[in-house]
């Protein structure tokens, strides 16, 4: 019986690894975001913080499974640019998600708008335009605040 290693062997090995390598890292650094109760609307809280004005706020309620209410803010920057953030609270992790999942799962254009989600405690927050320079402020104020 012949106990050396064919080509065939180190082919397999090679394919399995290539395999789960990168699905072992995407499992050890990516990390599920917690569901706590955050005391303030973090998109409220950037509208006082930042030097966007606020053009119009109105009370919405996403209509998914388990949202619980939010708001949605028209704010605009000294130069004149508008951008909309939208907040929404959820009673549950697992309805927080689905909504994620939900908005997701669709095409641009088809049912999913073009803009970046933020989840911070049971606050989803959504914001248009995508990658907008107000994303870092609701990054850093929904860091600042703390669980209850």
């Amino acid at each position: 019986m012949n106990m050396t290693p064919r080509m065939e062997h180190w082919l397999l090995l090679f394919v399995v690894l290539m395999f789960l390598i990168p699905c072992g890292l995407i499992i050890v650094v990516s990390e599920e975001a917690r569901y706590y109760q955050v005391p303030i609307d973090p998109a409220a809280s950037v509208t006082q913080m930042t030097g966007y004005s606020v053009v119009s706020a109105n009370d919405t309620t996403w209509s998914v499974p388990g949202a619980t209410g939010g708001m949605t803010y028209i704010l605009a920057d000294p130069s004149g640019q508008t951008v909309m953030v939208a907040s929404q609270a959820f009673d549950s992790a697992e309805s927080r998600d689905a909504a994620i999942r939900q908005h997701n799962a669709n095409a641009v254009g088809r049912g999913k708008q073009v803009g970046s989600l933020i989840v911070h405690g049971q606050y989803v927050i959504y914001v248009t335009p995508a990658n907008h320079a107000i994303l870092s402020a609701i990054k850093s104020s929904a860091g600042t605040t703390k669980p209850i």
